[in-house]
């Protein structure tokens, strides 16, 4: 039998602290410094890094081949870490992916021996928690199983809406025809976070209303932009693996849309835990909603 939601995908939560063990200097958007350390160590276990990492590659390089994580770094007003000062992130686990729970998380000690960014500060792992429950799942060199549990993606409802408000926290990236937009719909939106959950499930276990998908999607064109503050932020980062400076601009700001948007409520709260775009792995297109 058929679930009553349109959706469903487990995903496990985890919060992730570091602590500072000197003076570092460190990019003020952490997401890609922080996959490429553990990615790093997670290479020792071949079978685990192509699961989690290596899925682009192993699908002959399409564009749309989505990863069972997620890193969502810390939302710093500073760049500088003190002795002593602690760095907190999240990194989240879709569907299938929390099985190799204990890799990453052998993989996220590493940064404590590799060091981050350029300079290799030396940060030391405190402790990593279950983000819902707060139960420890790793503290001073002891894995606790137990805490490892997946949470089923919010699939919320509210009646009689009308009008809702998207505030994007991270860089949003969607590119159409090879090209960035630096102009967002509501229908894009929904197009966006819609595929994005058919792909996790599709790949990584769960279940979509496909034709329920289609049908949101259709009904997104009833809904319009009621007032848009949007900018286009510049961001580059350092790929260790191609040698080069890669582009990660993105449009920060809020959108307000207006229509009949009750049945946009599952997927737009879904879209908060997934992030919609591109480069959702690093922590961008993060988005928080306000229904109004």
């Amino acid at each position: 039998m058929k679930p009553e939601a349109s959706f469903f995908l487990n995903y496990l939560p985890m919060e992730v602290t570091l602590i500072s063990m000197d003076r570092a200097e460190l990019p003020l958007f952490l997401g890609s410094t922080l996959r490429g350390v553990i990615g790093q160590t997670l290479r020792q276990d071949r079978e685990a890094y192509n699961y989690l990492y290596n899925n682009r590659a192993l699908s002959g390089n399409l564009q749309d081949t989505v990863n069972p994580y997620m890193i969502r770094p810390p939302m710093a007003e500073t760049s500088v870490y003190l002795k002593g000062e602690k760095l907190t992130f999240h990194v989240i686990l879709f569907g299938d992916a929390v099985r190799y729970t204990p890799q990453l998380i052998f993989a996220i000690e590493g940064i404590g021996r590799r060091g981050l960014g350029a300079g290799r500060y030396p940060f030391q792992l405190d402790k990593i928690t279950h983000s819902l429950d707060q139960r420890v799942i790793w503290q001073a060199g002891i894995f606790h199983e137990v805490a490892v549990r997946s949470a089923a993606l919010p699939c919320r409802s509210l009646s009689s809406l009308e009008q809702v408000r998207l505030k994007t926290l991270t860089p949003l990236r969607i590119r159409r025809n090879g090209k960035l937009l630096e102009q967002v719909d509501f229908p894009t939106i929904v197009r966006n976070i819609t595929r994005r959950i058919e792909r996790l499930c599709e790949r990584y276990g769960g279940w979509i209303d496909e034709k329920e998908a289609q049908h949101i999607q259709a009904l997104a064109t009833d809904v319009s932009t009621i007032k848009e503050q949007l900018k286009l932020v510049n961001l580059n980062r350092y790929s260790n693996r191609t040698g080069e400076k890669m582009d990660f601009s993105g449009l920060m700001g809020e959108l307000w849309f207006e229509g009949p948007l009750t049945p946009f409520v599952p997927w737009l709260y879904a879209a908060q835990t997934l992030n919609i775009g591109r480069n959702t792995t690093f922590g961008m297109g993060r988005v928080k909603v306000e229904f109004l």
